[in-house]
C-alpha cells in the first residue's frame, strides 16, 4: 500500500489514518457505495470529499462552504490528473469484456491507492481547518453531506437531509 510521503506543502502525509479508516467502513456498505456512485455521476462530485464531510461530521464539525470549495480545490489536481484516469482505464477494462482481469485489478489497486493519497491530503487539511461551530454528531454529518451535495448541484436553497439519506443514515448510526 501507499507509504508516507509529502504533500504538495512539504507535510507529510499519512495515509492509514482515522480518516481513512472511517471510509473504508462506511464504503463497505454496498448501499452506501452505490449511492455515493449515483451522487458521482449524477452531480460530478468527488465521492472522497462526500466521506470527508460526513467524517468531520462525526466529530461534531459544521463546515461552512468556503472550507468544502478549498477542500475540493486542495484535490483538484492530484483527482482530475491520477484518481479521474486511472478511474477511466479500469471502467474501459470492464467495458472491453474483462479481457484483461489481472491488468484490471492492478489499475483498480492502482486507483484505490490514489483514493488514499487524496484522502491522506484531505485528512492533513482537516488538521489545519479552524474551530468552527459544533453541533451534535448526527446534525453536522447530514448538514455538512448535504451542504457538499448542493454546492455541487448548484442549488441555492438550503440543505436538504434527504440528499444521501443512506451515507448520512448510515453514518448517524456508525456515530451512535
Amino acid at each position: 500500500m501507499a507509504e508516507n510521503a509529502p504533500g504538495s506543502d512539504g507535510r507529510e502525509l499519512h495515509y492509514e489514518n482515522e480518516f481513512w479508516r472511517f471510509s473504508l467502513r462506511v464504503y463497505s456498505h454496498d448501499e452506501v457505495a452505490n449511492e455515493c456512485l449515483s451522487l458521482q455521476e449524477a452531480l460530478g462530485l468527488d465521492v472522497n470529499i462526500l466521506l470527508f464531510c460526513a467524517w468531520l461530521g462525526t466529530r461534531g464539525v459544521v463546515l461552512r462552504r468556503e472550507f468544502i470549495e478549498a477542500a475540493c480545490q486542495l484535490t483538484a489536481r492530484w483527482r482530475d490528473n491520477i484518481v479521474s484516469p486511472l478511474r477511466r482505464v479500469r471502467r474501459q477494462l470492464k467495458a472491453d469484456g474483462n479481457r484483461f482481469p489481472s491488468l484490471r485489478e492492478r489499475v483498480k489497486a492502482l486507483e484505490l491507492e490514489s483514493e488514499q493519497i487524496e484522502q491522506a491530503m484531505l485528512f492533513a487539511y482537516a488538521q489545519d481547518l479552524p474551530d468552527s461551530a459544533s453541533m451534535r454528531p448526527a446534525d453536522a454529518i447530514a448538514q455538512n453531506v448535504s451542504e457538499y451535495i448542493a454546492m455541487k448541484a448548484g442549488s441555492m436553497s438550503s440543505p436538504h437531509q434527504s440528499a444521501a439519506p443512506v451515507l448520512i443514515g448510515t453514518v448517524q448510526r456508525m456515530t451512535l
